[in-house]
């Protein structure tokens, strides 16, 4: 998804300066994870996200794609037929050149697993924002906590919840890669506080007829103050950013899935 993510990051103005991204403005691109598995060269959509971060004009958190690459890798995760599915194109990049993972490991290990922006008026989670048990989510990895968030880890209850989001028991059906699943994701930001600060998320695959009828980018829940700004560009969807605080939706069409 680099040819993507690029088209994005130029679109909202960043440029290289003497080989180092910046902003005219000072603005700093934020990423609500999810950059692996995601299209061709996923490595390279993290590589670019540390150019920004190292240049002072860019944050990232974890999306769980992310997560389940680092357990993966670590033998965390178990390497059954499906996950291997889920995560090979990116595995036959780290087995290509294995220096080029041991650097975005570290990349990866070092980026937090949530954000509060301008003095907490906006929040940054990858799948859901639950202020009453925010608590017990570390803001960092460090290989205990990789351990402990894996499964049947003390932290996977937590991990599963804020990055991957909560689930409810249904009847068997088969997602959108094929796959049969009987737990389906619940929209919590229909119980999100009104008079919360607003919260920026990735993860659902937006847009849901249910929650944006005319599908295009917008406010959710009772205070129309929780935003998803996944666009479904694993499947040939638009990349979308949110320009704060001016509260734009910026869009670009997808140049890697067809």
């Amino acid at each position: 998804m680099r040819e993507t993510l690029d088209a994005l990051i130029e679109g909202l103005g960043y440029r290289r300066v003497d080989t180092r991204w910046a902003h005219p403005k000072g603005r700093t691109l934020v990423s609500v994870g999810d950059l692996l598995d995601r299209g061709p060269d996923s490595l390279g959509c993290c590589e670019r996200l540390a150019e920004l971060i190292d240049a002072g004009c860019g944050r990232m958190i974890l999306g769980n794609h992310e997560l389940n690459a680092l357990h993966y890798m670590a033998d965390l995760r178990e390497h059954s037929p499906k996950n291997r599915e889920q995560f090979a194109a990116t595995l036959a990049q780290i087995e290509a050149r294995p220096r080029r993972w041991d650097a975005i490991e570290d990349f990866l290990m070092g980026q937090p697993t949530r954000l509060l922006l301008d003095e907490g008026r906006l929040r940054v989670i990858h799948a859901c924002w639950d202020a009453h048990t925010l608590e017990r989510l570390p803001e960092h990895l460090d290989a205990t906590i990789l351990r402990e968030s894996a499964r049947g880890g003390a932290l996977e209850d937590v991990f599963e919840r804020y990055i991957k989001g909560p689930e409810e028991s249904c009847p068997p059906y088969q997602d959108q890669n094929g796959h049969t699943r009987s737990t389906r994701r619940l929209p919590w930001w229909r119980d999100y506080a009104s008079d919360a600060p607003k919260v920026a998320f990735g993860h659902y695959w937006f847009p849901w007829a249910s929650e944006l009828p005319d599908r295009a980018p917008g406010w959710l829940g009772p205070g129309e103050n929780a935003t998803c700004l996944d666009f479904s560009a694993g499947k040939g969807g638009p990349l979308l950013a949110l320009r704060y605080p001016e509260m734009e939706f910026v869009m670009v069409p997808n140049r890697d899935v067809r």
